[in-house]
């Protein structure tokens, strides 16, 4: 019967027998790895500047993926103060009013949300950081409905603050924030 259990073990001493043969085989060629010692052979030389060459090259690529970002960005476009009357940061003013109000609705909305949730134990410059933070990912969302950039967004927020524009309510919105005041308990 083919397969019998004494076939099946002397084909396993074979199996054996043959890789204890070329693990003794490859045994010397396993010192050649050893990099804590100095190569006692030119192929022990050989092999070690082959790894190290392999390892510089695979270094190389992988620092040149992570550095070529940095190295080789293009440069952002820049933005013209004031190149056609009535236009700034490559908006009409009416384009800018508009942008502005939307601004100042979600900013007088966020005040609202902040003071009825009591952010930060009641802390002003921590709440007004913490309404920072929405405003900042509303301005992200804003700048691309209108297909402008982030530093656009906040060039409109400054003109409208200095200019004193109205806000909804008709109020122009406040140019400051309130001062830091670090808490004395953590």
């Amino acid at each position: 019967m083919p397969g019998s259990r004494r076939e099946r073990e002397r084909d396993a001493t074979t199996l054996m027998g043959k890789l204890r043969n070329e693990w003794t085989r490859l045994t010397p060629y396993f010192s050649l790895l050893d990099f804590g010692a100095k190569p006692s052979t030119r192929v022990g030389f050989v092999v070690r500047v082959a790894v190290i060459s392999f390892a510089a090259v695979v270094l190389w690529r992988r620092l040149n993926v992570l550095a070529a970002p940095l190295t080789h960005a293009k440069p952002p476009i820049p933005i013209p103060s004031e190149e056609i009357e009535d236009y700034r940061f490559r908006l009409p003013e009416r384009t800018r009013r508009e942008i502005f109000q939307q601004i100042a609705e979600n900013e007088q909305a966020l005040r609202a949300q902040a003071l009825q949730a009591n952010s930060w134990d009641g802390h002003l410059w921590s709440r007004e950081d913490d309404r920072g933070h929405f405003e900042r990912l509303f301005f992200r969302r804003l700048a691309k409905e209108h297909n402008i950039s982030l530093s656009q967004v906040y060039f409109i927020l400054d003109e409208g603050v200095r200019a004193k524009w109205p806000g909804p309510d008709g109020k122009s919105l406040p140019g400051t924030t309130p001062p830091l005041n670090p808490r004395q308990t953590w």
